[in-house]
């Protein structure tokens, strides 16, 4: 279901969340849907060299633990990039991240860990 983008993801791009590694992905619980709709507001410093994407959702969600409309996305595969951006690890917060790399900065809850990322229209 990975897919190459038509362009490298950019801040003002409208994106779509769907998949991961569970039947039934947290993210996509609380509320129900087959997707989150969301754009790209920054990017920040991320776990490794490329950047990670930050993510202004439609709706606020529900983790285990918080609940917010902001999400990190970060690239899992060394040598992935922005245009070819699945599968990403979603973090989900309830503030805006600091541009400072995941273990310098204040932190959400991992809410996915293999979710595919497609623009909208």
């Amino acid at each position: 279901m990975h897919e190459r983008l038509s362009k490298p993801l950019q801040v003002g791009d409208k994106i779509e969340l769907f998949g991961g590694y569970d039947y039934d992905p947290i993210y996509l619980r609380n509320p129900d849907a087959a997707k989150r709709l969301g754009t790209v507001i920054k990017f920040i410093k991320g776990h490794n060299e490329e950047l990670a994407a930050v993510v202004k959702l439609d709706e606020i969600i529900f983790g285990e633990k918080i609940s917010g409309d902001i999400v990190v996305l970060e690239l899992r595969h060394e040598g992935q990039t922005w245009q070819e951006p699945s599968p990403v690890h979603i973090e989900l917060c309830n503030f805006m991240p600091e541009n400072k790399t995941w273990k310098d900065r204040e932190q959400g809850e991992w809410v996915e860990a293999a979710a595919s990322v497609k623009l909208t229209k």
